[in-house]
């Protein structure tokens, strides 16, 4: 659902993140693989848009991003830090600021097929992409589905399994998370793989809401 004003066109929506093949998105902030590809995909696909992230999210970056503006969700009063737009205390208020920065930025910088995205997006963490999703905040989703056990990197580092942050199974298609059809234009074949960078072959998931 794209957010608008009275006074603003609407704004699409987007989320982007990367998971193993079981969902898992990270374990308490930490990154469990290095992928440098899909990382050039995120800059690709964000540069010259709004970042909307919680505050741990932030602080796992440890810095803003190059070419975006960030907002941040938090409850602390006050809080602020350099390089960060806006901070703010719910989804809501996130997404409304958001589409206010966005509508003062200029030309879109991105390239080929990364212009048709939003540019408004939803970097995480997990706690933040399961309430866009509930609320039915968002028009796409960018996923990027990493060739690798994320589970079994964690055991592997000693840490507990209950460090295992998950986003909801959007290619189930049901429940409060809204429906999603595959195959936007950034998807890859069903079955396919990109070729190995890093520590994994990987994939992306281009889902459009239905």
């Amino acid at each position: 659902m794209s957010t608008r004003s009275a006074s603003r066109a609407p704004v699409r929506v987007g989320a982007v993140w990367a998971q193993d093949r079981a969902g898992i998105i990270g374990a308490d902030g930490d990154m469990l693989w290095h992928v440098p590809a899909d990382f050039r995909h995120f800059k690709a696909a964000t540069t010259g848009g709004v970042v909307l992230m919680g505050r741990t999210t932030w602080d796992s970056l440890g810095a803003s991003l190059p070419g975006r503006l960030s907002v941040v969700l938090t409850r602390r009063e006050h809080w602020g830090a350099d390089g960060v737009a806006c901070a703010v205390p719910t989804l809501a208020e996130g997404l409304d600021r958001g589409a206010e920065l966005l509508a003062g930025l200029g030309e879109d910088p991105r390239q080929d097929v990364y212009r048709a995205l939003p540019r408004l997006w939803v970097i995480g963490g997990g706690s933040v992409y399961r309430q866009a999703l509930e609320a039915e905040a968002l028009d796409e989703l960018l996923v990027s589905v990493i060739d690798v056990d994320a589970a079994a990197t964690v055991r592997a580092r000693g840490l507990s399994p209950d460090a295992l942050v998950r986003v909801p199974d959007v290619a189930a298609g049901a429940g409060p998370q809204g429906h999603w059809v595959a195959g936007g234009p950034l998807s890859d074949a069903p079955g396919a793989w990109r070729p190995v960078s890093g520590d994994a072959a990987w994939r992306v998931d281009h889902y459009r809401r239905r």
